[in-house]
């Protein structure tokens, strides 16, 4: 009784190798523009949700754009090692964290209104201790930009994918189509 079968030959199997040996270099290159994108967009709402002050200080100089308080970016070079970053400065951290800040040598703080020239200004207040309440959100805009970062580093890496093994592929297919044809 005869039977139908279908022989498979492997053509170009190096090339097919080659292409999944190279996809997480692709990978990586593709998912870190998602990522850095993301870390910006939570230091954009960093800035802009939670660095206002009373009215009429607007977040004075904390707010702008171009400062480096509140910074965002991506690290890393390969699949293993990328990750976004958010950082702030030394002394927005103070209002990140909260913090207690002590007198040290005088044993007093002396709260002054200040008017422009270093060394004058009306002492209001002497104080042991000043305590700042932690008041800038970093982990809200985080957390909720996290369904969006998620969406566009899958579409990065699908693209990424896509891209590292049709480019191999093309010389398998063409070489196919040539004993299809042949």
């Amino acid at each position: 009784m005869p039977t139908d079968a279908v022989i498979a030959e492997a053509i170009n199997f190096e090339e097919l190798q080659q292409a999944l040996a190279e996809a997480p270099v692709e990978t990586a290159r593709y998912v870190k523009t998602p990522l850095f994108r993301f870390a910006r967009r939570v230091a954009k709402r960093i800035k802009v949700e939670s660095l206002s002050g009373r009215p009429g200080i607007d977040g004075g100089p904390w707010k702008r754009v171009k400062d480096k308080n509140v910074q965002g970016f991506s690290t890393g070079s390969d699949l293993g090692s990328l990750k976004a970053v958010n950082k702030v400065s030394r002394i927005l951290r103070t209002h990140v964290e909260g913090a207690t800040i002590t007198a040290k040598g005088a044993g007093f703080l002396f709260l002054s209104r200040k008017n422009g020239k270093a060394g004058t200004g009306k002492v209001f207040a002497r104080v042991k201790s000043v305590r700042i309440p932690a008041r800038v959100k970093m982990l809200e805009p985080w957390q909720q930009e996290i369904p969006k970062a998620g969406e566009q580093v899958s579409d990065a890496v699908h693209r990424a994918m896509s891209v590292a093994l049709d480019r191999r592929m093309k010389a398998i297919s063409s070489v196919v189509q040539r004993v299809v044809n042949g």
